[in-house]
C-alpha cells in the first residue's frame, strides 16, 4: 500500500485529513473513489479488470430475444454443430436437435458442452420457449 499522509491542524494539532494516492482510496473503498471517474473511465477500469468472465451484450440480448443458448455461445465461439458434436462426442444432427429445443441435453452431456463452450452450466439452460416443444 502506498504512502498515507496525515494532515494536522497548525494550533491544536487534531489530525484534519489525510492524503493518499487513489490507488490506495480504490483499495480503501472502492464504489466511493469510483463514483469519482468518469464514463470513459470506467470503462477503461472494466476493460483492465476483466478476466474473461464476462460476455457481449449482443450474447445476452440474442438469449433473451429466444434463441438458444447452445447456439448462440457456439456461434459465438466460432464452432459449427458438427465441430461441437465432434469434441462432445455425439453425432452432428443431435446438437441441431438440441438447438431447436426437440431434445434436451443430459446433464453429462450439459456439463461437455459448456466445458466445450467455457460457460457455466446452466448458463447453457434453455428457457420456457423451448421447454415441452
Amino acid at each position: 500500500m502506498s504512502k498515507i499522509n496525515l494532515l494536522r491542524d497548525e494550533l491544536s494539532n487534531k489530525p484534519v485529513a489525510v492524503t493518499m494516492s487513489f490507488q490506495t482510496f480504490r483499495d480503501i473503498a472502492p464504489e466511493m473513489a469510483e463514483s469519482f471517474l468518469s464514463d470513459e473511465e470506467l470503462v477503461e477500469l472494466a476493460i483492465g479488470e476483466d478476466d474473461g468472465s464476462r460476455y457481449p451484450f449482443e450474447l445476452a440480448s440474442r438469449i433473451i430475444d429466444g434463441e438458444h443458448p447452445l447456439k448462440v455461445y457456439r456461434e459465438w465461439r466460432d464452432m459449427t454443430q458438427t465441430e461441437l458434436a465432434e469434441k462432445v462426442g455425439v453425432a452432428g444432427n443431435y446438437i441441431s436437435m438440441i438447438e431447436r429445443g426437440k431434445n434436451l441435453p443430459s446433464r453429462k452431456l450439459q456439463h461437455a458442452l459448456a466445458r466445450v463452450l467455457d460457460v457455466d452450466y446452466d448458463m447453457l439452460e434453455a428457457g420456457p420457449a423451448f421447454e415441452g416443444e
